[in-house]
């Protein structure tokens, strides 16, 4: 068969105009049987032509599915995943749904989802200045624009396909940890536990590990391990650890381990050791230091530590 010569759609007859041929593995099919296979279908030449007429019947069995189907549930913006929780069945398309009639999307059971995942892409662009002269120069350091795309993947279990794919954002997302990136990574989540049944993961996860921070392990926090400290461990302290105290370990000391006191260890005391005494180590002593030179007392023998003996009242000698 020459290559000029007519050919035929092995699929519905109708000759196949000189442009319009689309190969099958052990045959040939026109554009317009072409426009029928599902959007999701990659492997169209390693299909032979009883598998195609085969497919096409399962997507003409799609139309009904997809008259019946009430979505629930959208997510997405450009391409955008319809959920129908009651019938447990789900359609990925770009189109809303008065106008599904010429795309026919598959409909597909929520029991077919084996695997949800996102991929972001970074797109980096190197940001230039200029000299004096007007010639386009780098930064020192060089700086970037980062950008980002967000790529859905859903793996199911289907004859005719293994695997959807497509893209979250229409516009490329500038920035991460902006409004915009965690909007598209919320979505993401938000397709993936609405697939699967998983959990949602914690929302707000921009390199952080908890919504609402910036930088910070906790909520509310500003580079502190608690809510409403500054630089300190706990509430109501400043450079103090534990509350209502200025540079001193507990309540209502100043510089002075127990409370009450003025740089001295016990209450009521003023430069000495018991209350009570000054200078003086022993009630009732005057300028007598505790264990002073003993001497005794030639009266009546008495050991004795001051200048007259406590039992008889005899002077010191010598």
């Amino acid at each position: 068969m020459g290559l000029f010569d007519k050919k035929f759609c092995d699929i519905c007859g109708e000759k196949i105009s000189l442009l319009g041929n689309r190969k099958l593995e052990d045959g040939n099919m026109c554009k317009d049987c072409a426009h029928k296979i599902s959007p999701f279908m990659t492997d169209r030449r390693r299909t032979t032509i009883a598998e195609m007429k085969e497919h096409l019947a399962y997507r003409e069995e799609n139309k009904a599915k997809l008259s019946a189907f009430r979505p629930t549930q959208t997510f997405g913006e450009g391409k955008k995943v319809y959920i129908d929780s009651a019938a447990g069945n789900f359609v990925v398309s770009s189109n809303s749904p008065g106008n599904w009639d010429k795309e026919n999307p598959d409909v597909m059971p929520l029991s077919s989802v084996t695997q949800c995942v996102m991929d972001i892409d970074e797109d980096r662009d190197e940001i230039f200045t200029t000299d004096s002269q007007g010639n386009r120069i780098s930064y020192n350091p060089k700086r970037y624009k980062f950008t980002y795309d967000f790529n859905m993947k859903i793996v199911v279990s289907n004859r005719w396909f293994d695997e959807i794919t497509f893209r979250l954002n229409t516009f490329d997302v500038e920035g991460m940890g902006t409004m915009q990136y965690h909007n598209y990574e919320m979505m993401g989540n938000q397709i993936r536990a609405a697939l699967t049944g998983a959990p949602m993961m914690q929302q707000g996860f921009v390199q952080q590990p908890q919504q609402g921070f910036m930088q910070q392990p906790q909520q509310g926090f500003v580079q502190q391990p608690q809510q409403g400290f500054m630089q300190q461990p706990q509430q109501g302290f400043v450079q103090q650890p534990q509350q209502g105290f200025v540079q001193q370990p507990q309540q209502g000391f100043m510089q002075q381990p127990q409370q009450g006191f003025v740089q001295q260890p016990q209450q009521g005391f003023v430069q000495q050791p018991q209350q009570g005494f000054v200078q003086q180590p022993q009630q009732g002593f005057v300028q007598q230091p505790q264990g002073a030179a003993q001497w005794f007392c030639q009266n009546c023998g008495t050991p004795n530590t001051t200048n007259f003996c406590q039992n008889c009242g005899s002077p010191r000698q010598g």
